[in-house]
């Protein structure tokens, strides 16, 4: 990850990592160098320009058609709770599977630490040279209205960035703006970015960091008595390289056919996955699951498969940058239970010349101990799956939660796995 102190140290140092890591690859606006997903961190985030709202058109709309009356939801909800994690607001809808230009950026979240309220957003891809500036200053308009209006203090922004790249026929003035991107990994204060081969040892390693991280108060302590507080780490980005391999901690708080189950039910809808579905998929007592939201929601105006959509571009384009899968909706933002995961994004790993797919899950809240394994282990078989439809010869897998945590119940639990009493070698000895 990239932490920089401003937003201008943030777009020369992810120039800089684009030139130094980046490989070519083929696009419909020209041809383009890009390097791996990237988080970058504004700390003291300032307008770089004047604000032109022509320069956030999406679908014959805008970015601030899209938040308009939102942002003064997330005040409000913030305000009567700052520690809420549930302040998220999408702006990528399912009808733009159906337009030429969809937004770049997809959602938006809220999350108040270190004294300050920050904001995080997913951003499925970006020219850094050209339209890191725009981004930024959009990002700053919301983070400074919902600030403003919720009575916190400003604090920093984050995006996570699928695609960052810059295009060949900018190279030599990039070149001249570039600098070294000094990423750092493991945890800070304002994010954390680990790296593992495995899904199993991620999880170890995330279970680590959080167990270690801050204390906050949560909402579900209204309801349950052992999570009033918890442990959490802001912004965890969490990359798996091998996700195929060695998926299941032998301490993981579920069963492979549970995970299967779940996978194929609750995040897929197995069942139709290479075909696109038309009718309503909830079974009796649902409000939603992961599937619904991504093949067919009734609520939805316009009804898209976004899942079958995605695998329907990346048969006809493996490089296309817009295999995005929106789970969140606008009304979720009044919501006590809104979606933890927010969306996904199915791309070519660049790297490995668009021969292994990268599945990239954002998710607002992620209880590490009691959900995260599942999660990662469904959201990878899905990305799996993709790969074989679409002809990849494998995966990647990159999961991020903008507030990971580990709630006071479940402490002790995670203690034992990450550092279990090894009997003393008298305690075994009989007289």
């Amino acid at each position: 990850m990239i932490i920089a102190s401003s937003v201008e140290d943030a777009r020369r140092r992810l120039i800089g990592k684009i030139l130094e890591e980046g490989k070519p690859f083929p696009s419909r606006y020209g041809r383009a160098i890009q390097c791996r997903p990237a988080l970058v961190v504004i700390k003291n985030p300032e307008y770089v320009e004047e604000l032109d709202y022509s320069c956030w058109q999406i679908c014959r709309e805008s970015y601030f058609d899209r938040v308009e009356g939102l942002l003064d939801v997330a005040a409000e909800r913030l305000r009567a709770k700052p520690y809420t994690r549930r302040i998220s607001i999408p702006i990528w809808l399912p009808k733009d599977h159906l337009c030429e230009t969809p937004p770049a950026i997809t959602e938006v979240s809220f999350l108040y630490f270190n004294d300050r309220l920050n904001v995080t957003a997913f951003v499925r891809s970006l020219d850094a040279l050209n339209y890191f500036t725009p981004d930024s200053d959009f990002l700053n308009y919301m983070l400074e209205e919902v600030s403003e209006k919720s009575g916190l203090e400003k604090g920093s922004i984050a995006m996570l960035i699928s695609c960052p790249h810059i295009y060949e026929r900018d190279v030599e003035r990039a070149e001249s703006e570039a600098r070294k991107a000094e990423e750092i990994f493991g945890v800070t204060d304002e994010a954390a970015h680990l790296v593992e081969d495995y899904i199993s040892s991620a999880w170890h390693s995330a279970l680590e960091a959080v167990y270690h991280g801050k204390e906050k108060q949560t909402e579900w302590g209204e309801v349950f008595e052992g999570q009033q507080t918890s442990r959490f780490v802001p912004r965890l980005f969490v990359e798996v390289r091998k996700p195929e391999e060695n998926q299941i901690h032998d301490k993981a708080p579920f069963t492979r056919e549970y995970g299967v189950e779940y996978a194929h039910s609750y995040v897929i809808y197995a069942n139709c996955i290479d075909k696109p579905v038309s009718e309503p998929i909830l079974k009796e007592g649902e409000v939603y699951t992961y599937a619904e939201r991504a093949r067919y929601c009734e609520n939805d105006e316009v009804k898209v498969d976004q899942l079958y959509m995605c695998m329907e571009k990346l048969r006809e384009e493996r490089c296309r940058r817009d295999c995005y899968v929106g789970i969140s909706r606008p009304w979720d933002l009044t919501s006590d239970e809104p979606p933890c995961l927010r969306g996904y994004q199915l791309v070519c790993e660049i790297q490995n010349d668009c021969n292994r797919l990268a599945g990239i899950f954002y998710m607002r809240s992620n209880d590490i101990y009691g959900a995260m394994h599942a999660n990662m282990f469904a959201f990878a078989t899905l990305t799996e799956y993709v790969a074989e439809l679409t002809d990849f010869s494998g995966c990647t897998y990159y999961h991020f939660a903008n507030d990971a945590h580990i709630y006071g119940e479940f402490i002790d639990a995670v203690k034992e796995i990450l550092y279990p009493e090894t009997p003393a070698f008298w305690s075994h000895l009989t007289l």
